[in-house]
């Protein structure tokens, strides 16, 4: 009984430790930071490993091609029996032994083997070069990879809430419909709404497991259920000082630290060495040998004898035109190195023209998908007030939410582009390493767009009577909503007449003010009952009576 317990004991605890183990190996796999999971790449992934082996044999290449130069040492042991068989003589028995020392040392080959040494310096220099950029695209493509996830979570989720959304609204479930119903044109157009957002959202899902299946391709593990907690990242403040304040320092650093540039460099210098290796065929050899040789009992001769010899030899090759063809295909590669060189100089500085382009049209459309959220959920505001007092149809309200809707799936593409682009240039650029970038604070990183669904919901609890107190509650979820909206930090925007936040602030201090005087949307201050947005001078929009 006493062992019984024992084992049962034993087990449990055996038990106990395979869930903490499971626990956190899970947390670790579902919680890690995506710098953590880009530097794990950086360590064992089999491209990285491959790049570093390519490194190490083309150090190795270095070394063999430096033992032309060395000298060559040969030593020769023979042992043997000699028999000579005299007719008018007696025969001769030998047991002769032998020995060899040679000594071989190259003098000089007009350059044939220092143009092999340096093209395997070059070959040496571009393995680095090579390791360098496959730690950049293992960067590149697991951001891409993971906040591709992130983003299209968030996209099926803002489909899935478009869709509640437009069954609420419309009061339609099924969107399908017999030819020759007879509906009415509103019932038919909310139901094609409804087919839409239906369709819509199954791309949604379809999309969604190709970012899984990408997720799980680049980091051989599956992406987390929820998104809740994967971390954003944004630039480190080295990410920020490589980054260039202009498209010219974003040219000239590229110029001396691009790849791909880099590597045609060493093409061409690879070029001029073979032609010194081709010319060097046409000249001479020139080498020195060495010998020292023992004999005991060899041909002939009784006893020990030594032999010392030296010689310097010059090789003259007298048929040229054997490797004439040779050197003009050689110096044909060199004019088409030099060419490769200046196209890719030409390709450098475009590319890195486009992805500024790129980076600094990120920075606005970031901002102006910003403002337009704001603008689309004031027009939504506004057509759900009119459908209220029977002044707009359910197709009004429903375009209003494919608005919003858009505008959000907007914003995140653009939140992503933001980061994306801006790696990008640091990748053309040759710059790009895993201290550009770093994890954003998790406060700063939970952060979510406003839904069409809480917008629903909260216009469906306005009422005429509760006017004055409902539209300082809008405003307060207006501000909340839209001060939540933050992109994936990358550089601060500079541009001075984007302020969107003042915009918002001025909004919310002229409904405030609208309150106050008793002007905001209800049946006793409007007369026509008819509501409609308005365009401020200082750029804000407001809800005023048509006239």
């Amino acid at each position: 009984m006493h062992l019984y317990i024992q084992r049962f004991k034993f087990t449990k605890i055996l038990f106990i430790l395979f869930i903490l183990f499971f626990s956190i190996f899970s947390f670790n796999a579902y919680s890690m930071s995506l710098t953590e999971l880009i530097q794990g790449l950086l360590e064992n992934d089999s491209s990285i490993k491959s790049s570093e082996s390519a490194v190490k044999e083309a150090k190795n290449d270095v070394r063999t091609a430096w033992n032309a130069y060395l000298p060559e040492l040969d030593l020769k042991l023979i042992r043997g029996n000699e028999n000579k068989y005299k007719y008018e003589a007696a025969n001769d028995h030998y047991d002769h032994q032998e020995m060899d020392v040679t000594l071989k040392q190259k003098l000089y080959d007009f350059g044939e083997t220092g143009s092999d040494i340096e093209q395997k310096r070059n070959a040496y220099t571009v393995a680095h070069l090579d390791l360098q950029a496959e730690r950049m695209t293992i960067i590149i493509d697991a951001v891409d990879a993971y906040l591709g996830y992130i983003d299209a979570v968030k996209k099926l989720d803002s489909e899935t809430e478009a869709l509640e959304s437009k069954i609420e609204s419309t009061g339609q479930e099924e969107s399908r419909v017999k030819k020759g119903s007879g509906m009415a044109s509103d019932v038919l157009q909310a139901k094609s709404d409804l087919a839409g957002a239906q369709k819509t959202k199954i791309q949604a899902e379809g999309d969604l497991r190709k970012a899984h299946n990408k997720f799980f391709k680049v980091f051989k593990i599956d992406p987390p259920d929820t998104i809740e907690n994967m971390q954003l990242i944004e630039l480190s403040v080295n990410g920020k000082i490589q980054l260039p304040k202009d498209v010219d320092a974003a040219t000239e650093v590229a110029i001396a630290s691009n790849i791909d540039l880099q590597t045609k460099k060493y093409d061409l210098m690879d070029a001029e060495q073979d032609l010194v290796a081709s010319r060097a065929e046409f000249a001479p050899d020139l080498d020195f040998e060495s010998t020292y040789k023992w004999k005991y009992n060899v041909a002939g001769t009784k006893g020990g004898t030594e032999e010392v010899n030296w010689k310097v030899t010059l090789a003259i090759p007298l048929q040229p035109w054997q490797d004439f063809p040779d050197y003009k295909n050689k110096k044909y590669a060199l004019l088409t190195a030099e060419d490769d060189l200046e196209e890719e100089t030409y390709a450098t500085k475009q590319t890195i023209g486009d992805l500024w382009e790129d980076y600094q049209v990120a920075i606005l459309t970031k901002d102006f998908a910003l403002n337009k959220i704001v603008i689309s959920e004031e027009l939504l505001s506004i057509k759900k007030r009119e459908r209220q007092l029977d002044q707009a149809d359910a197709a009004a309200v429903t375009a209003a939410e494919n608005a919003v809707n858009d505008d959000t799936k907007a914003l995140i593409d653009d939140e992503t582009s933001l980061t994306q682009t801006s790696l990008d240039l640091l990748e053309a650029m040759g710059v790009l390493t895993i201290d550009s970038i770093q994890d954003v604070a998790v406060e700063e990183a939970t952060v979510e767009t406003p839904s069409t669904e809480e917008a629903t919901t909260t216009e469906a609890t306005t009422t005429e009577a509760t006017t004055t107190e409902v539209t300082a509650t809008e405003e307060q979820e207006t501000e909340e909503e839209v001060s939540s909206l933050e992109a994936v930090p990358v550089e601060p925007v500079t541009e001075g007449d984007l302020n969107i936040l003042s915009e918002l602030e001025d909004l919310i201090q002229v409904r405030a003010n609208e309150s106050d005087s008793g002007e905001e949307s209800g049946s006793e201050g409007c007369a026509s009952n008819v509501y409609v947005g308005q365009q401020q001078e200082d750029g804000s929009w407001k809800t005023v009576c048509k006239k």
